[in-house]
């Protein structure tokens, strides 16, 4: 069994509209916003857990009070401004246009290549026999999950996954 989580939700109260700089501003920043907890009922047999190695992701962890492995492979897909200006963009522009650059294997940071073969590097070395607890992030979360279907595991998943829900992936 895979349990999956997405870390904590992070309080973000930091403007809305921005330009380039304060985007990328913004982005160095996130990780290390306070987080709103929630207690939550862990499956009774973890064999072992792996979380990101960003700051929310191990906080949610310590929150949670498992034992756990960090691992790089799990971090977030990074975002940056694909345009130096000025003019001030919503966040969520900046962001749905970074990740369709990254679809389109032309970021700067990571794109969807370097991502799946990520991916492919951190499941060749769990075992899918155990049962393994993972804490990530939600785009990169959502690149995973799909692997993991690949590799013939079923379950629910929402096309938006949240923050601080234990998402269960079982082997047919």
């Amino acid at each position: 069994m895979i349990y999956i989580i997405r870390h904590f939700k992070v309080k973000d109260n930091s403007k809305i509209w921005l330009n380039s700089r304060e985007f990328n501003d913004w982005v160095e920043k996130y990780d290390l916003f306070e987080l709103e907890y929630l207690n939550i009922y862990l499956p009774s047999k973890i064999d072992k857990a792996y979380v990101s190695s960003q700051t929310r992701a191990i906080k949610t962890a310590e929150h949670l009070g498992i034992a756990y492995q960090i691992s790089d492979l799990l971090a977030e897909v990074k975002s940056k401004a694909f345009i130096n200006t000025n003019i001030r963009l919503p966040k969520w522009l900046w962001l749905f246009v970074d990740r369709v650059l990254w679809y389109f294997n032309v970021t700067s940071y990571e794109n969807r290549d370097m991502t799946h073969k990520r991916i492919n590097e951190f499941i060749e070395k769990i075992d899918l026999s155990d049962d393994i607890f993972i804490i990530t992030h939600g785009f990169f979360m959502k690149q995973i999950v799909r692997k993991f279907k690949s590799l013939g595991f079923l379950g629910d998943f929402d096309i938006r996954p949240k923050n601080g829900k234990i998402y269960e992936l079982a082997k047919r």
